[in-house]
């Protein structure tokens, strides 16, 4: 029997992903553990390994086609094993008595399907449910792939065909009227731009989001960087930022503020005793937010190694789901972009995102004078069916206090 190649489930919240390139060609020799194809998921790009040796017989799952995890990818065969047109293995005698199974041949044209949806010559085995859908979808039933080799096909499997991009010729884009310039070009909308897109949607759709905001002098926070970076440099060969001690500041802050930190799940609002602060990091096509686990109990040196790290993997495409899953709170940095104040969306599950603006030097009124201060904007995203307005605001009067 072929080895099947099925859709993984790399994360608890993982339900579909996209294939986004097969590495090995159909027909193609495999070995067990060698990079076979990668797939995306809305918050990361993954290669996986072949789960066997063999050929890969048959890919049935084409490029930048999304189907839900454990669908049916490809079949790698034994070396000498051939495939049906559906995937299945060429019997050399009928399954049953009852079904005639005719030998497949690579010469022979696909026979038309029959009025009920199964092919002349070759019983189809499929559900009732299965066939209805096909018929009403215009879907050969002949055409899909079953689950398993063997197994009937089921609805799920005609919705995972339909899902599936069907080949087209892309009509050419229309000549510019004369004397005219084309008026731009077109981008595919697609891979972790559309993902990311997809999900701060939902994030929009599924909250009652709030912002608070407010300015605050940060010249303790400027101060501690400057005592602190060419020792720390020295000793640890890191660059320390301003990221590295909000993240050390918010994630001591947090245990005070409890339900900024919490998580909604269902019908039940879940408080961790951890801080695991997720950093946004940018990236080319989209966005994607790595997670430092215990933030609240890692000292400065831990937390920007922590920060390095993972900001390097993201950029290379290497962060693994347990380095992006399980976040509780999320700081979002657009300070060296050169942004004062913007108004960051939360990453759900989660309850609320910090947005960080950059550092200003402005004059600044107090006890009756005029100094010039560095002042930074803090926005504070929250979800209002968890927090109200009154403890967002205590919690960036207290961060404010601690920067000052």
């Amino acid at each position: 029997m072929p080895t099947e190649v099925r859709m993984p489930k790399l994360g608890m919240a993982m339900k579909k992903g996209t294939v986004k390139r097969w590495l090995v060609a159909e027909g193609g020799a495999v070995e067990r553990g060698m990079p076979l194809l990668e797939i995306m998921t809305e918050k990361i790009n993954a290669v996986i390994e072949a789960p066997g040796s063999g050929v890969l017989g048959r890919v049935l799952a084409a490029d930048n086609t999304e189907l839900p995890v454990g669908a049916l990818l490809g079949l790698i065969a034994a070396p000498g094993e051939s495939l049906g047109a559906a995937g299945q293995p060429v019997a050399a005698a009928p399954v049953a008595a009852s079904v005639a199974a005719a030998p497949a041949s690579a010469a022979a044209p696909a026979p038309a399907p029959s009025a009920g949806g199964a092919a002349v010559g070759r019983e189809v085995l499929a559900s009732p449910a299965a066939r209805r859908l096909a018929r009403d979808r215009g879907i050969d039933i002949a055409q899909v792939p079953p689950s398993a080799p063997g197994k009937r096909i089921t609805t799920d499997d005609v919705e995972a065909f339909a899902a599936q991009p069907q080949p087209s010729v892309a009509p050419a884009a229309p000549a510019p009227p004369d004397g005219q310039a084309p008026v731009g070009r077109t981008v595919a909308f697609e891979g972790i731009r559309k993902m990311v897109a997809e999900r701060l949607h939902e994030s929009l759709q599924t909250m009652a989001q709030v912002t608070v905001s407010r300015e605050a002098e940060v010249g303790g926070l400027v101060a501690r960087r400057a005592q602190l970076s060419p020792g720390f440099e020295a000793a640890t060969g890191l660059r320390l930022t301003y990221t590295d001690l909000l993240v050390e500041t918010v994630a001591r802050l947090l245990p005070e503020h409890p339900l900024l930190n919490s998580t909604l799940e269902e019908n039940s609002i879940v408080i961790p005793e951890a801080v695991h602060m997720g950093v946004a990091v940018a990236l080319e096509d989209g966005l994607i937010v790595p997670v430092i686990r215990d933030a609240q109990a890692r000292s400065l040196g831990d937390i920007a190694r922590a920060r390095t790290e993972l900001a390097t993997k993201a950029q290379a495409g290497t962060l693994g789901m347990d380095e992006i899953e399980g976040g509780t709170f999320t700081i979002s940095n657009l300070g060296a972009f050169g942004a004062d104040s913007f108004t960051p969306i939360v990453n759900p599950p989660q309850c609320a995102i910090l947005g960080v603006g950059r550092i200003v030097e402005k004059p600044v009124a107090a006890d009756g004078e005029v100094r010039v201060r560095p002042t930074m904007w803090l926005s504070l995203t929250f979800d209002h069916r968890l927090v109200d307005g009154a403890p967002a605001a205590r919690f960036l009067q207290a961060l404010a206090d601690r920067l000052g």
